[in-house]
């Protein structure tokens, strides 16, 4: 369902705010989720080091390359090269801030400033101009200048120590998720910078720290700890009580809450459900002692259930237990896979997912659309992620008004 996307980007609820791009990893999500509000988003790489196309995971034929990662992160932008590093770079970077809103970079703290394009010379140049600078630890600290993967994120901000088993050691969530919620934080400082400066025409320095993005994810477990001196340790897919927890079924796995976690009414159901089936063991449930919360978080509790309610999931699929599970109102899922969620009714009756034509690989790729619906100003998906560079003559020459002598003489310099 491609589209030119012209109507879609006049109703857009960020038409007519620019984007100017220079993330090096999945912060790079920041300025994707601007893209698809409307806004002009234009990507800047430096010339001949394009990473981003170069990340795992890959896809491709025979004939052509492409990287998924930036597939999904660069869709619906723009793409030209520059290197800061030189003065005419930083000159031509200083014209597209003047003509810019917004400024989304992942530079160790100092960078920019030691090349002579900070904030305050941003803000010289436009003093509307909005800078996100996102990083590892912040702007300041004793951490400030410190590496980080996004593995080391999320040890760093506390998170990594909840994942996994209490008999193994932490085991990360899978993809790009630290630098993935700092990016989604970053955009939405971004938002609230827009919205501010409607009133004071002035822009900000906004400085989103990635460790504290995944402290911000611990939620409870921090007064937890300032209360009772508790630290919240790993209980991987243990259940806390007899009714909810993941449990294994006829193609995989379920995920379910039923009992105080939940509702006690639904605990009720899930065991006559249980028990009318003829499970073996199932008429068990219906006495007395499993109304007794204490009794289903005890470990026998828990044990006994888990092992009835395995042999009752044994003969049926995760998507008829889910069916089944949820007319009767008890709060269950399957454990999707990837191939799940592609096929997925209900994603695919909100037409989550897009098709778009991908000019690498010469064929339609299909990404994640917007995960939300905006009624007046709708998200959209316009145009596949660019090749490096590939906006440079519109950029520089169309716009900038450079000739194409000029052009041609900073791409053989390595400036663009």
């Amino acid at each position: 369902m491609q589209s030119d996307g012209s109507a879609a980007t006049d109703r857009a609820a960020l038409a007519g705010i620019r984007v100017l791009d220079l993330a090096d990893n999945a912060v790079a999500y920041a300025s994707r989720l601007l893209a698809d509000l409307g806004a002009e988003v234009i990507r800047i790489e430096p010339p001949h080091r394009h990473a981003m196309q170069r990340a795992a995971p890959p896809a491709g034929t025979e004939d052509a390359v492409a990287s998924c990662a930036h597939a999904f992160w660069n869709a619906n932008k723009k793409a030209i090269t520059l290197d800061l590093g030189c003065a005419d770079g930083r000159r031509l970077f200083g014209e597209l801030v003047a003509k810019s809103d917004v400024v989304i970079e992942t530079f160790a703290p100092g960078s920019l400033s030691g090349w002579g394009i900070g904030y305050a010379t941003m803000r010289d140049r436009n003093p509307g101009i909005i800078l996100v600078s996102v990083t590892p630890y912040g702007q300041s600290g004793p951490c400030a200048k410190f590496r980080a993967t996004d593995l080391t994120l999320l040890a760093a901000g506390g998170l990594l120590s909840l994942g996994g088993y209490p008999d193994t050691g932490p085991v990360a969530v899978a993809g790009e998720q630290g630098y993935l919620a700092a990016a989604i934080f970053g955009a939405v400082a971004a938002l609230k910078a827009l919205l501010e400066r409607e009133g004071t025409n002035h822009g900000q320095w906004l400085d989103v720290s990635g460790q504290e993005c995944i402290a911000f994810a611990l939620e409870d477990a921090i007064p937890e700890w300032y209360l009772s001196r508790s630290i919240r340790h790993r209980t991987g897919d243990q259940a806390r009580e007899a009714g909810t927890g993941v449990y294994p079924c006829r193609d995989g796995y379920i995920s379910m809450v039923a009992g105080r976690l939940g509702t006690a009414k639904a605990f009720k159901t899930l065991v006559q459900w249980i028990a009318e089936s003829g499970t073996p063991g199932g008429s068990a449930l219906l006495d007395e002692r499993w109304q007794d919360f204490k009794f289903r978080q005890s470990p026998e509790g828990i044990a006994g259930f888990a092992e009835v309610f395995t042999l009752f999931c044994a003969s049926r699929g995760k998507q008829e237990l889910y069916r089944e599970g949820q007319a009767r109102q008890i709060a269950i899922a399957p454990v999707n896979s990837v191939a799940d969620i592609v096929d997925d009714p209900q994603l695919r009756a909100n037409d989550f997912f897009r098709s778009l034509h991908d000019g690498a690989l010469k064929r339609d790729v299909t990404v994640p659309g917007p995960p939300y619906r905006l009624a007046r100003t709708p998200a959209s998906l316009r145009n596949a992620a660019p090749a490096s560079g590939a906006h440079n003559r519109a950029v520089y020459v169309d716009e900038l008004g450079l000739s194409e002598g000029d052009l041609c003489a900073l791409t053989s310099a390595g400036i663009v």
